[in-house]
């Protein structure tokens, strides 16, 4: 870690200042040594002595030279709940004997120590290190972008005569990845498009599941022939196989909302927190069986999207689009935004708490365009919303929920299936049924 021009440079306490310790040193032995001449006691003089060489050695091994600081942290990227550091980097200077960091960071981030204080003490095998590092293990506890810092730093020279700081520097913003939640659908996702994926399609092609025995034609390759069916017959025929291939999901998050308390501390999750963790988990499963996956953020505050991919690096790309999600109402949901990029056989997943009509009313329409619609209910029965609760309050949240109740039901009735965020499993049901409907899929 190399460390670059500070921004503290012109900071007033950016120097090495006379500490009470080392003025008091030499107060006391000014003042002993006069009474001793006053009074003509040389013993006086004797008991001050001690203090005045340890003031005269301070004032010899002061620094002469400002060390440099400032706050890094390594890994930018962090999962929720994983643990990772923050390093105060400050460059080593002759005389400085004891370095002091207190690191402060934003909400939903744990420090260890909890206070955020850490001393080092310079010893001989830290003279040939350009730079000495101070480490505090952080861990954010909620997705998002989170605050390291602003941190201070000083150091004091030996007998702490002099101090340097303490000087504050400059905060950092870490990315906290959403923690896949739990999800394993043994079901078949319908509609396969592609060419990669684990499903099988209802098409020949290049793949690794038989489908028949047929005459050779130019261009099929020879590994395929089937040797004992060409003896018999006296013609050669090969081996066929239906294509393995991919379906393309469209992960569309609702975040015009986030109603509940977040506190992973208290084990408490937003309606955000459950539709967030649901779309990482569901782009996971997906990816990991080689699908395409998109995804699209309903909020006026991040409109956010990514385009289908595949592979490991589509999923980063997918973990760190979701940490920068943020609630906000949208007054306008533009259908065409939403509709770009679904071509026929799209799976789309809308992940929503479904207390606002416009992500509903968006659903209804993809499914009348033909696309698949599974929408995931992330309101679960511990979220509430936020503020204080008086009984008006609680009244007008019931009437939402039963509002929500009847939309929900108009919305089954146009056959688009309506889930609710339980984890393992939740879809299986759903796109088993999907997929026993899909036109001419041979099983």
């Amino acid at each position: 870690m190399t460390l670059e021009q500070p921004a503290h440079a012109s900071h007033p306490d950016n120097r090495w200042a006379i500490t009470h310790a080392h003025a008091r040193a030499v107060l006391v032995f000014a003042l002993t040594a006069l009474a001793a001449i006053l009074t003509q006691r040389p013993d006086l003089l004797v008991m001050g002595a001690p203090l005045g060489l340890i003031a005269l050695w301070s004032v010899l091994t002061r620094p002469a030279t400002v060390p440099q600081g400032r706050l890094v942290v390594p890994s930018r990227h962090l999962n929720e709940g994983q643990w990772g550091r923050a390093v105060v980097g400050v460059t080593r200077v002759e005389h400085a004997e004891l370095i002091s960091t207190a690191l402060s960071t934003g909400p939903h981030v744990t420090k260890d120590p909890a206070a955020g204080t850490r001393t080092h003490h310079v010893t001989t095998a830290d003279h040939d290190r350009p730079e000495l590092h101070v480490v505090t293990r952080v861990r954010p506890m909620r997705w998002g972008l989170r605050r390291i810092g602003p941190a201070l730093v000083g150091a004091t020279s030996p007998w702490g005569a002099f101090r340097w700081g303490p000087v504050p520097l400059e905060h950092q913003n870490l990315k906290a990845l959403p923690d896949p939640a739990v999800f394993d659908s043994s079901a078949p996702a319908p509609h396969p498009q592609g060419l990669v994926g684990q499903h099988r399609s209802r098409y020949p092609g290049d793949g690794s599941e038989f489908n028949t025995i047929r005459q050779f034609q130019w261009g099929d390759r020879l590994k395929r022939i089937h040797w004992a069916r060409s003896l018999r017959t006296g013609e050669l025929h090969v081996t066929s196989s239906y294509a393995d291939q991919d379906t393309h999901v469209a992960i569309i998050v609702d975040a015009h909302y986030d109603l509940g308390t977040s506190d992973a501390e208290q084990g408490l999750a937003s309606s955000l927190d459950h539709t967030v963790r649901a779309a990482a988990a569901l782009g996971e499963h997906f990816l990991h069986q080689g699908d395409r996956v998109s995804l699209q953020v309903l909020s006026a505050r991040t409109p956010l999207s990514l385009p289908p991919g595949t592979g490991r690096r589509q999923s980063h790309r997918l973990l760190e689009v979701l940490s920068l999600v943020q609630a906000q109402p949208q007054d306008e949901v533009d259908p065409r935004r939403i509709r770009r990029g679904l071509g026929p056989g799209t799976l789309v997943v809308m992940i929503s708490a479904l207390v606002a009509p416009a992500p509903l009313a968006q659903a209804a329409l993809l499914n009348r365009s033909g696309l698949q619609v599974v929408i995931i209910d992330a309101l679960l029965d511990d979220v509430r919303p936020p503020g204080d609760q008086d009984d008006i309050a609680e009244l007008g949240w019931r009437i939402r929920l039963l509002e929500r109740e009847a939309e929900l039901r108009r919305v089954r009735g146009e056959g688009v299936p309506v889930v609710t965020w339980r984890g393992p499993g939740s879809l299986d049901q759903v796109l088993r049924s999907l997929s026993r409907h899909r036109s001419g899929a041979p099983r």
